[in-house]
């Protein structure tokens, strides 16, 4: 019973690393969700700096050149935006997906703690059970010797 026990607190240790490194992956996935929020907050800003400095010099006469430059730099700023979405939601599908891989290893974690406390309980009644007996036994020879007319120790 004692090298079950060993056995399954391998296990539990094994199922508790698992876990862990479920843990550090899923802390690293939102730290690069942030990160692609972050770049698409930058990225709006430029583009509405982009927006404000086209709409500033509406004053003046551009050439066409000018006006196609500034729409491919807008296009530019606006397909960086749309790629960086993508990542996002790619990135949120992943996490989604981590987090429930974590929430099941911490249930497997759980199943065997749970399951190595009643291994540990069930060795430590045995116990209890086999020093009762060694008691039961001296009582008996001491009430034995009594009974005989044996001295009492």
């Amino acid at each position: 019973m004692a090298d079950d026990l060993v056995r399954f607190q391998r296990v539990l240790h094994v199922r508790e690393v698992e876990r862990e490194l479920t843990q550090i992956e899923l802390t690293e996935k939102l730290g690069v969700e942030e990160r692609i929020v972050k770049r698409i907050t930058e990225i709006r800003e430029e583009k509405e700096g982009a927006l404000t400095a086209f709409c500033s010099g509406k004053d003046r006469l551009f050439s066409p050149q000018e006006l196609w430059f500034e729409r491919q730099n807008l296009d530019v700023i606006e397909k960086h935006l749309d790629e960086s979405h993508y990542q996002l939601k790619n990135c949120r599908v992943e996490i989604e997906k981590t987090k429930e891989v974590l929430l099941e290893r911490h249930r497997d974690f759980r199943l065997m703690e749970q399951y190595v406390d009643k291994v540990k309980e069930r060795i430590h009644q045995q116990k209890l059970v086999v020093e009762q007996n060694g008691l039961d036994d001296i009582t008996a020879m001491r009430y034995l010797r009594r009974i005989r007319g044996g001295t009492e120790v």
